[in-house]
């Protein structure tokens, strides 16, 4: 009867499968504003207040738990915290998979108010801790976690931002750029002053003539700074950064938090740099081809010190 009635709580959207004795994973829906948005639940059975992590994924329309972010998830959440007891909720941004809207013209602030109603669907579950849901985000995700941070710090415990950016669009563009001029064989100099006019450049074109999903998506961010809402953030926050990360340099982002914070960076703040590890959190240098990624691990450090953090911390 207790798993009956869950089943009818969780509100499925398709299939369930009790993937083992403890733990349920189905598909589920909830609204956001408008959208219907599709995600996966995965909840620890035969427990009450479960804590629950809510994972946000990188920019573009093919990021999902279910495609890119497959082999991250399984081995950097499912791997690290089921066995602790932990739930985890994916949910497809507006306009992927089967979620209603256009990721195209969603910005970092629609994907924070995505997020705020993805936490309102599990407080909205008899098993779940609603004092313990933390929000952690990949890449463009670690900027909206960020956001939710600062603006939903009363429905969240903690926010991690993995291989997120903490400095403004235009400079996060120019620092993609910079690693792409390096790796064809530009110095670091020459590299830098070819990216940040080609940063200025798209941002201009953009702003005109945005013809393909991926520039009106630019379009919808270029303007994004997250400094104000990094200095609202008073919830435990994770902010981990890769040593060889094409797209987001460690130096670059702790100097942006050093100028966000001129007194000193927040005690409630965790920043952790990983020896050794690419944007995916993989051991492989930035320049590595697509093969040489698939086939690295990811790294035991950034798994021991983000599982350490979480349980710590949530």
């Amino acid at each position: 009867m207790r798993f009956f009635l869950l089943l009818i709580a969780v509100g499925l959207s398709g299939s369930a499968q009790i993937v083992s004795q403890n733990l349920l994973r189905t598909n589920v829906t909830f609204e956001s504003g408008q959208n219907t948005l599709h995600g996966e639940l995965l909840l620890p059975q035969n427990t009450d207040s479960v804590p629950m992590i809510i994972f946000l994924v990188g920019s573009g329309g093919n990021s999902s738990h279910r495609t890119i972010y497959k082999e991250f998830v399984e081995q950097n959440l499912e791997a690290l915290f089921l066995d602790e007891g932990y739930g985890v909720l994916y949910f497809d941004k507006r306009g992927v998979g089967d979620s209603e809207g256009k990721w195209q013209r969603s910005s970092i602030y629609d994907r924070a108010d995505d997020a705020k109603a993805a936490i309102d669907y599990l407080k909205s579950l008899p098993n779940v801790n609603p004092q313990r849901i933390g929000v952690f985000g990949h890449s463009q995700g670690g900027w909206v976690a960020q956001v939710v941070g600062s603006l939903y710090a009363n429905d969240v415990k903690v926010i991690a931002s993995i291989a997120g950016p903490v400095y403004n669009a235009k400079l996060h563009l120019t620092n993609i750029y910079t690693s792409e001029y390096i790796c064809s064989g530009e110095t670091q100099e020459a590299a830098f002053e070819k990216a940040a006019k080609k940063a200025q450049s798209d941002i201009n074109w953009v702003s005109v003539f945005p013809l393909k999903k991926a520039w009106r998506q630019l379009k919808e961010i270029s303007d994004f700074d997250p400094a104000d809402d990094l200095k609202r953030i008073t919830d435990p926050a994770l902010f981990v950064f890769a040593d060889n990360d094409h797209t987001v340099y460690p130096g670059w982002a702790l100097t942006s938090l050093n100028e966000t914070f001129t007194e000193g960076i927040p005690d409630n703040f965790t920043l952790s740099v990983i020896p050794g590890a690419n944007h995916d959190l993989k051991d492989i240098g930035m320049c590595s081809s697509k093969s040489e990624v698939d086939q690295a691990l990811f790294s035991e450090y950034f798994q021991t010190t983000f599982k350490e953090w979480v349980i710590r911390n949530l």
